[in-house]
């Protein structure tokens, strides 16, 4: 059980060192983390004293909004690399990702509206 904890554990860098570089070089990424951070900090503010329900609720919109844009900055460079030219089907499968964060990002403004109007 201990190896496998040291196992899992020796994983953790790799996934640090993909937000850090998601960070350096992704523009949509670091926009969601300082522009939502900011837009949560202010409705925090406005809205104070949160309910833990409503720090819940914000928390997982906006890590809901994170994680969708992660994978859809990681999924569109790995297609890239891999097809550096236009095609159809590969700009499909782009757009659906990019659908994703949307969605998400709908939901995060859902999120931030059951809290403010509550």
């Amino acid at each position: 059980m201990i190896t496998f904890i040291k196992r899992y554990v020796s994983r953790f860098p790799y996934a640090i060192a993909g937000v850090v570089y998601a960070l350096r070089s992704d523009f949509s990424f670091r926009v969601q983390v300082l522009l939502v951070f900011a837009i949560l900090s202010a409705v925090a503010y406005f809205a104070w004293p949160l309910r833990e329900i409503e720090w819940l609720a914000l928390g997982l919109a906006y890590t809901l909004m994170l994680i969708t844009e992660l994978q859809n900055s990681a999924l569109e460079e790995a297609l890239d690399h891999l097809h550096p030219e236009l095609h159809m089907r590969i700009g499909r499968t782009k757009d659906m990702a990019a659908g994703s964060v949307l969605l998400a990002a709908f939901f995060a403004v859902g999120a931030i509206l059951f809290v403010v109007l509550t």
